[in-house]
């Protein structure tokens, strides 16, 4: 094994191989080759393990992409820096660290999730080959906080085995689930694992809204394949979430239905919104003073200074209504049900006016409001 070792993996497990590199301390490039073409690499430091990520043609993507997911950055902010990198010659990391879109934790963090989420997948794999090559690998980690391929090969192998018993509980990742109980409900019934894993349980609750399917919980918990569809598992099991039928999701994507407002809540929308429909009114009586006239038989197509005005002002309410909650409450809010629940913004104030909803991050500058999913 001083120069390579490849094989098939019916042959030679991955557990063997991760056995190997660890036991001898290889430094190299370890490559998984599914039978559907499908290629990750891992990347070990005497035998301890730097990174596992997809092999992807262009450098970062699989980073890029994973920051997406989370909800760090936007796609268009990534292709923008995947042209500038191509360009400068600079990584998509330093470059996003330069410019403040992320900090070196966060992506240490989300660097770490792909480690993890790698291997829990390439675990898995029951069929296909591998290839290691001993050769130097080039990282900015400290030696210590690398996990020895040992010790993630027992948790991975845990977690594997594990899986089994939950994930039913979880139909599949296109899976929307609502709520239909309280989380201290389910505080109130946690015991042994259960109140041990409060916190994944507690963080996963919160991002149950009935329009957010499986996956796109699982990225933006940060948790990991494994423990959010675990904790996912568990509250399902406990009776507080289930999942929704396709009619009612749609329904809810599509924006809550109306309700009679209270007239004392009539009255407060009403002087927080006619500053605003005069603004719009004043704004399209200014364009329609100032635009060219259109020749006979044509017609625009319109996209009114309301349309515009109003999407500023859902924005920018929610971007209030947070700074409100952290006024009175000390503390942002762990998540954005919580607006609604207090009173500060009704329901629907929650989601796009296509019934996409908004979500944020903490970030160490503050609470970063994110547009809803596209």
């Amino acid at each position: 094994m001083s120069v390579a070792l490849r094989g098939n993996l019916k042959d030679f497990g991955i557990a063997d191989v991760f056995q190997l590199v660890g036991q001898q301390r290889k430094t190299g490039i370890l490559e998984f080759t599914g039978t559907d073409g499908q290629q990750v690499q891992l990347r070990f430091d005497r035998g301890g393990v730097v990174s596992a990520s997809p092999t992807e043609s262009r450098a970062e993507e699989s980073l890029g992409r994973m920051l997406v997911r989370c909800g760090f950055l936007t796609r268009q902010q990534v292709d923008g820096m995947h042209a500038e990198c191509e360009s400068s010659g600079q990584s998509l990391p330093r470059l996003a660290i330069a410019r403040g879109l992320v900090t070196e934790e966060e992506l240490e963090q989300v660097e770490d999730l792909r480690t993890r989420e790698t291997i829990f997948a390439v675990l898995r794999w029951s069929d296909g080959s591998f290839d290691f090559r001993a050769q130097q690998v080039f990282h900015n980690r400290r030696f210590e906080t690398l996990l020895g391929a040992e010790q993630i090969l027992m948790d991975g192998l845990r977690m594997v085995d594990e899986w089994q018993s939950f994930a039913d509980l979880v139909p599949s990742e296109e899976t929307v689930f609502g709520k239909v109980g309280r989380f201290e409900s389910y505080r109130e019934q946690a015991s042994g694992e259960m109140a041990r894993r409060m916190e994944h349980a507690e963080k996963v609750f919160s991002l149950v809204d009935g329009r957010l399917k499986v996956r796109r919980i699982i990225d933006l918990s940060l948790l990991g394949s494994f423990d959010a569809t675990r904790a996912l598992a568990s509250l399902h099991q406990a009776g507080v979430i289930a999942p929704l039928e396709t009619r009612r999701v749609q329904m809810l994507r599509r924006g809550a239905r109306p309700r009679v407002l209270p007239r004392a809540d009539v009255r407060s929308w009403i002087a927080t919104l006619l500053p605003i429909a005069l603004l719009a009114g004043v704004a399209c009586l200014t364009y329609s003073r100032n635009a060219a006239p259109w020749p006979a038989g044509v017609y625009p197509i319109p996209r009114t200074a309301l349309a515009l005005v109003r999407d500023g002002y859902a924005t920018l309410r929610l971007r209030h209504a947070l700074e409100a909650y952290r006024f009175t409450n000390g503390q942002w809010p762990p998540r954005l049900e919580l607006l609604a629940d207090s009173g500060i913004l009704p329901p629907e104030a929650l989601a796009s006016d296509l019934g996409r909803p908004y979500y944020y991050v903490e970030r160490a500058e503050g609470a970063v409001l994110l547009a809803p999913e596209r």
